[in-house]
């Protein structure tokens, strides 16, 4: 399931953070009316040995903006939107009537107004997508040096290992949901995917590189309505991996 949140600013253009995927996923935390709900959701998290997942992703921002390079901030002029998508019911009702209710609210101290909420409940029908990234998608291996220290490598689209653990990235978020592990292999090829597609940002102080582009993934309906909805890669939850359907194939 997704929304589309259409918003505007209350008093004129609204000016936020470079970088401001923190603030959203913070206005989606607490848009949960259900306290219990929202403590599992931040602080366990559906289990697959030790990793935890979410299951829920968001989009970059979209409307008329202007970006202030030396300031590092981004300004919305008009209407814009942002899409959420989840396999959780709980998690879009209660931000969709939260929303509905409480249609004046802040995103980084900014006054915002709610205009409309859109509900979204599509299955793909299709084995083969061909889609675009709304928010940049980011595939990355986390290793412990000889001396200790942890370090992240991210991968980029033509990078060899970068569909492998794509793959390996769904089958245990799937297996964390469902309990049981995919019927079929999910396969994603790079189709317009150039430097430019290239994105460096932070969240909470953290660098992540990310991609955005064009992609096709082939799997069964199933899996695909199941990416669909939580996203591809890692770090969902914090905004990214989120993509829109071009076209089934």
């Amino acid at each position: 399931m997704r929304l589309t949140i259409t918003m505007r600013g209350q008093e004129g253009p609204v000016t936020l953070p470079l970088h401001y995927q923190q603030q959203l996923q913070g206005l989606l935390y607490s848009s949960l009316s259900d306290p219990s709900f929202s403590y599992f959701l931040h602080e366990i998290g559906f289990r697959k040995e030790k990793r935890s997942f979410k299951l829920f992703t968001f989009s970059r921002l979209f409307g008329p903006h202007r970006v202030d390079v030396e300031k590092k901030t981004i300004t919305f002029y008009n209407e814009f939107q942002w899409h959420i998508g989840t396999v959780l019911s709980e998690l879009t009702q209660q931000l969709g009537e939260y929303l509905l209710l409480h249609p004046s609210l802040q995103i980084g101290g900014q006054p915002i107004m709610v205009e409309r909420v859109e509900v979204e409940k599509r299955e793909i029908e299709s084995r083969e997508v061909e889609i675009e990234m709304l928010s940049p998608l980011t595939v990355y291996s986390t290793y412990e040096t000889i001396g200790g220290t942890k370090k992240t490598q991210f991968f980029a689209p033509h990078d060899e290992v970068f569909s492998h653990l794509i793959e390996s990235n769904f089958y245990n978020k799937f297996e964390a949901y469902y309990g049981r592990e995919p019927k079929e292999r999910l396969k994603i090829k790079p189709i317009i995917v150039n430097k430019k597609d290239r994105v460096v940002t932070t969240f909470k102080g953290f660098y992540i590189t990310a991609w955005q582009g064009r992609y096709r993934i082939i799997s069964s309906p199933e899996n695909l309505t199941f990416l669909y909805r939580v996203g591809l890669g890692g770090r969902n939850s914090q905004g990214f991996g989120m993509f829109r359907v071009i076209r089934e194939l």
